[in-house]
């Protein structure tokens, strides 16, 4: 009996499915403008990330051993070029410059009894009093001690000259970076005590591809943008390091910025160099539109009917958009698609 029951009811069933399967029909839009798919001869751009540096990085250090008296700054403060930074214990260097001025004082009396036995025993050997070789003898020992005056003056100057690096003064305009020692640490020749980075130097560093260095025109200015300072800079290549990573196979490229205020290193940002020309699809910004999630265009096929064909981009240029999957050169497109342009309408005749 329940077989009975259900026969009655198949008919009804397909009745409804019908409805469902049902497609709308066709409308003609005549508020449709249409445009093409072309090929477009545009700049061909290498983008790669970076950051900025300090081209002119100085690490101070003592040329004297020393413990440290004085250490002015700390890091992140500004310097100028010229302004003491570090002071050393002079107690070392005014010995030695004591001892050198009495080892001058030594020299001089010591020349200057050599010189009266020269006079002494040049008159006594005039008249036989003396030998020609104690004469002789007298002689070597004025010559010893002319020398010996020699050394004790340049001794002396070079003591004088250590006086000069008590003082470290920065070299350059720029901020520090390190403070590698403290006050009352021993300073020893060699040993850096502050890195101070240039801010007037600073560059966009980045890492080039070795498919793409040799590439890189020097004449040609680099786009700069960095994710902290708003707007774009126009730099140039500045130099090529000609030694590749072993790992990553990469050319370090350093890029020059233009003086500006906010920069800081540390920045991080990308750098566009153009490479050339090529060909490639663009169609028109205006044609692209967003249905269910996927970006695409309304393409008019042959008979006027619009289908929507979801496409791959890249980038935009003056208002035209670069596509790569999706198109093909001549196909027309809809610009501006209404919201209620659908698959399977059609344009009709005379439209634009």
């Amino acid at each position: 009996m329940g077989r009975r029951l259900l026969l009655p009811l198949i008919p009804v069933m397909l009745v409804a499915c019908g409805k469902q399967a049902s497609v709308p029909a066709p409308r003609d839009r005549t508020d449709l403008v249409v445009d093409q798919a072309t090929m477009t001869v545009v700049p061909r751009h290498y983008t790669v990330p970076g950051g900025v540096i300090a081209d002119e990085r100085v690490q101070l250090s003592s040329r004297i051993s020393g413990f440290i008296r004085r250490l002015a700054v700390r890091e992140g403060e500004p310097v100028r070029e010229g302004q003491v930074l570090v002071e050393i214990d002079p107690s070392e260097v005014e010995g030695a410059v004591r001892r050198a001025a009495a080892a001058l004082a030594s020299a001089k009396a010591d020349l200057a009894d050599a010189r009266v036995d020269v006079e002494k025993f040049t008159a006594l050997t005039r008249t036989g009093a003396v030998s020609i070789d104690t004469l002789r003898k007298a002689e070597v020992r004025r010559d010893v001690a002319l020398a010996r005056l020699a050394e004790a003056q340049a001794a002396l100057e070079t003591a004088n000259a250590q006086r000069a690096y008590t003082s470290i003064a920065s070299p350059v305009d720029g901020v520090v970076v390190a403070r590698l020692r403290e006050s009352g640490d021993l300073a020893t020749p060699g040993l850096p005590i502050l890195e101070i980075e240039a801010r007037d130097t600073l560059v966009f560093q980045t890492f080039v591809a070795e498919s793409r260095v040799a590439r890189l025109d020097p004449a040609q200015p680099v786009r700069v943008e960095l994710d902290a300072v708003p707007g774009e800079r126009e730099g140039r290549l500045l130099r090529v390091v000609p030694s590749a990573d072993p790992v990553t196979r990469r050319y370090e490229v350093k890029v020059s910025l233009p003086a500006a205020g906010g920069l800081l290193p540390g920045m991080f940002g990308r750098a566009r160099f153009l490479l050339g020309e090529e060909q490639v699809l663009m169609v028109p910004r205006a044609a692209l539109t967003d249905r269910g999630g996927l970006i695409g265009v309304f393409r008019v096929a042959s008979g006027g009917l619009v289908g929507f064909r979801w496409l791959r981009t890249r980038r935009e240029i003056d208002g035209q958009v670069e596509v790569t999957a999706g198109l093909e050169a001549g196909d027309r497109v809809v610009l501006n698609p209404p919201p209620d342009l659908r698959d399977g309408d059609r344009l009709a005749a005379g439209a634009r």
